[in-house]
């Protein structure tokens, strides 16, 4: 599984910087998600990811990956 946080915020023109300072994860940590290098998923920032790009479904976030 992979998460599309990279894709999310090309489609809004943002970057790593305002993703941080709008759902409150630390910049290094956004940067890690969005490449896809976090080792685990926290679900306080999977929830704070879904606000901020108004996702109804945890689905318009992750995708699965064989």
């Amino acid at each position: 599984m992979k998460l599309k946080v990279d894709q999310l915020m090309q489609a809004r023109n943002m970057n790593v910087k305002q993703l941080s300072e709008l759902t409150g994860i630390r910049w290094n940590t956004v940067d890690d998600y969005s490449k896809n290098k976090a080792k685990h998923w926290m679900p306080v920032h999977l929830e704070a990811f879904m606000k901020v790009f108004e996702l109804e479904a945890i689905e318009q976030l992750i995708e699965w990956v064989e």
